[in-house]
């Protein structure tokens, strides 16, 4: 499993490029070295400051089907994949929380939620 970098949105808001192209299929890798993609970009430092976006397989942009390839040269390369965490999912969370601990939401700062939500997926990317 690749590890992740998180974009929430109106917290750590994903660059346009990145959020063009995950709306679009593709699959986003970030890393602190040069990746392989059909398409490939310097940006604000995550994981690193490059990112690579592979085209979903079988697409016109997939044209030499080197879609499984990229993956995996990718993995190799330290790249992690872009994610973006929408704002009702952070909510969802926040209210899974305060139920489980029988809690109402409003006790609950954004930040708060936002950090256990980031906390909880580190530790699920440990576990894979």
């Amino acid at each position: 499993m690749f590890d992740k970098v998180l974009f929430i949105e109106g917290y750590t808001d994903a660059p346009a490029k990145v959020a063009e192209h995950i709306a679009n299929g593709w699959t986003v890798y970030n890393a602190p070295r040069p990746l392989l993609g059909h398409d490939h970009w310097q940006g604000d430092f995550r994981h690193g400051v490059f990112f690579a976006a592979v085209a979903p397989a079988g697409s016109e942009a997939d044209e030499f089907n080197d879609h499984d390839l990229m993956h995996e040269r990718n993995r190799q390369l330290d790249g992690h994949v872009c994610e973006i965490v929408t704002r009702a999912q952070i909510e969802e969370y926040g209210r899974q929380v305060a139920i489980e601990y029988d809690m109402g939401v409003a006790s609950f700062r954004y930040d708060d939620i936002v950090q256990s939500y980031f906390n909880m997926r580190e530790q699920e990317s440990k576990g894979d």
